[in-house]
């Protein structure tokens, strides 16, 4: 079988062509082919047979990762992973991004930080061209590498980059993961400058939601006035009839740490808010025909942090 030269253009289920003559177009022959071979030890035929399953276009991705496996396990490493480029070059996205997937975690594993530059190229390949709604899986693994074998400092560069690169439906996610592995690796007073930019390069419900989670952020570290700023902000984004829970967080914080005036700017800010919604959606029925306008969010102005006499301050080249 592996000798038949046949046209990869040859579709196996045309029955107008002769059976004899598309055989060789079979998966379940070659499978069948690639276990005689593997049986009898024929190292040199099971190889030539997977390629050849690549070269008529017949092999599934699972083809691919069994070719790498039998490679693998033979201690042909190099090979095995020359299968994986070949299987991401043959079939492209979104296929493409579950073999590289695996490849990149089989690199890992095998190699760990004695290849580091090597590792960091073959990520770098895998995010190229890759489309964003795929990159978050890559992206994520790729600061893991970083934070187990390489540089704090390269493994949030990696995670910001992700904010940017995956898709517009995962940035939010991808910013409160940046923001978590920056408290951890780094310090929670690090986090202001996530925080921030990922409220004002988010859409509304994102900055809404970001800039809640930044009030309790500095909650915990004693910053009153800026939490009720944070506060403010994200509720000029929340219709208190349709998104009750920056309302209820901001209630929930007047009583436990304002005043009665301050109680009180809330709810006038409450009845603005609601005023203005009513008069958008208003606006919206009158005009259904019209192009929505993008909306602009002002800017959030906080009160300066309290300076922490016992921080120290940390560059970048010493993580």
């Amino acid at each position: 079988a592996t000798a038949h030269v046949g046209s990869t253009r040859v579709d196996y289920r045309d029955e107008s062509v002769a059976p004899a003559q598309r055989v060789f177009k079979s998966q379940r022959v070659w499978a069948l082919l690639v276990d005689v071979y593997e049986a009898d030890g024929r190292d040199s035929s099971v190889r030539s047979a997977y390629e050849r399953m690549i070269e008529l276009r017949i092999a599934t991705p699972q083809t691919v990762v069994n070719y790498a496996r039998y490679l693998e396990e033979r201690a042909c490493f190099e090979d095995s992973f020359r299968a994986y480029e070949r299987g991401i070059a043959e079939f492209g996205y979104p296929v493409a991004i579950e073999l590289w997937n695996i490849y990149l975690k089989r690199f890992v594993d095998r190699f760990g930080g004695s290849k580091l530059e090597r590792t960091r190229d073959l990520f770098e390949q895998a995010l190229d061209g890759c489309p964003s709604e795929y990159a978050k899986p890559v992206f994520v693994a790729y600061g893991q590498l970083e934070e187990t074998y390489g540089l704090a400092r390269r493994a949030l560069r990696v995670y910001e980059r992700a904010t940017r690169g995956v898709a517009n439906a995962d940035r939010l996610e991808m910013y409160r993961f940046y923001i978590a592995k920056t408290a951890e690796l780094v310090g929670v007073a690090h986090t202001r400058a996530v925080y921030e930019r990922g409220i004002s390069e988010l859409g509304d419900v994102g900055a809404m939601q970001l800039s809640a989670e930044y009030a309790q952020t500095e909650l915990q570290l004693g910053e009153v006035d800026r939490a009720r700023a944070l506060l403010a902000y994200a509720a000029q984004f929340a219709d208190p009839r349709t998104d009750p829970r920056v309302w209820q967080q901001w209630h929930d914080f007047e009583v436990q740490h304002g005043s009665e005036d301050s109680f009180k700017e809330m709810l006038r800010v409450k009845r603005s808010v609601q005023a203005r919604a009513t008069d958008a959606r208003h606006l919206a029925e009158v005009e259904l025909s019209k192009q929505p306008v993008k909306s602009k969010k002002p800017a959030v102005d906080l009160p300066t942090a309290t300076a922490n006499p016992d921080e120290v301050a940390i560059d970048d080249d010493d993580l």
